[in-house]
């Protein structure tokens, strides 16, 4: 089983548990490494992103941690890093996750992974009720985004399948649809063969979807291009850490995979599935 996780929120975002019964609840599931992944600080208000007030506080008690526990479990500081974010420096950090959580029209702030009908009301209002083109528009930021300065991870990539577990709101057995995810892929491991995209159980803990992020069809791809995966719980609670990974593990060797990379502080480590 895979013992690592580096996408991990506190209470200094919109998670529920400090730092610290973070690093405890992770050596409670024998874990070899945890890498916390605060929400950027945003150009915009909101209720779930670390403030630029509090991402000093957030650096400094990350590294006082992974000093404390040293002797118990290799602990890494991230973040995770929006495409709104705010000017933050990729290299301050051990490790970066690129996301988009939102569109923006002026200044209007459209979220994605908030409720499905408000990322509904974006299709209609942006994008005149099209899903293909509130698809392709979204996984062209991402690309973008990934592909914007020094990042490992490629965060959530279909992050806008959360509501969908049931085809509720759009087909992804579009060809359309497919044809934008898998050109984002193509242009991401083209420039950046290194880039790590994760398989994220978060909405399977919050919303108990099915399988974890991305879609089968796109993990495939990833294999079929020689990327590589890395397995996340996105946890924003103690309980979340390990969620569902062994269902993750299972899915991504049914999509071909053998193997995940867990970040360790001696970098990269390849884990058999």
């Amino acid at each position: 089983m895979i013992r690592s996780n580096c996408h991990t929120h506190t209470r200094y975002c919109d998670g529920k548990n400090t730092a610290e019964e973070m690093v405890r609840a992770a050596i409670d599931n024998g874990f070899e490494s945890l890498g916390f992944s605060g929400h950027s600080p945003m150009f915009f208000e909101n209720d779930w992103a670390m403030s630029e007030e509090n991402l000093g506080e957030y650096i400094r008690e990350i590294r006082s941690l992974k000093e404390k526990y040293a002797d118990q479990i290799d602990i890494l500081c991230g973040i995770e890093l929006d495409s709104c974010h705010t000017g933050i420096r990729a290299e301050d950090f051990d490790f970066v996750i690129a996301s988009v959580h939102q569109f923006i029209c002026g200044e209007k702030v459209y979220y994605i992974d908030y409720t499905g009908e408000a990322l509904s009301t974006a299709v209609r209002e942006l994008f005149g009720g099209s899903w293909n083109k509130m698809a392709q528009e979204y996984f062209r930021l991402v690309a973008d985004h990934a592909l914007s300065g020094n990042y490992d991870i490629v965060g959530h990539f279909d992050l806008i399948t959360k509501f969908n577990d049931n085809g509720e709101y759009f087909d992804e057995r579009d060809e359309t649809y497919r044809e934008a995810a898998v050109s984002a892929v193509d242009r991401i491991l083209t420039a950046r063969p290194d880039m790590l995209f994760e398989v994220n159980t978060g909405a399977m803990y919050r919303c108990g979807n099915q399988r974890p992020y991305p879609a089968a069809f796109i993990l495939e791809h990833i294999k079929s291009r020689g990327g590589e995966i890395t397995i996340t719980s996105d946890a924003h609670c103690c309980e979340a850490i390990a969620y569902a990974f062994e269902e993750a593990a299972a899915y991504c060797r049914r999509c071909g995979f053998d193997s995940a990379v867990i970040l360790t502080v001696q970098g990269k480590k390849r884990i058999k599935l």
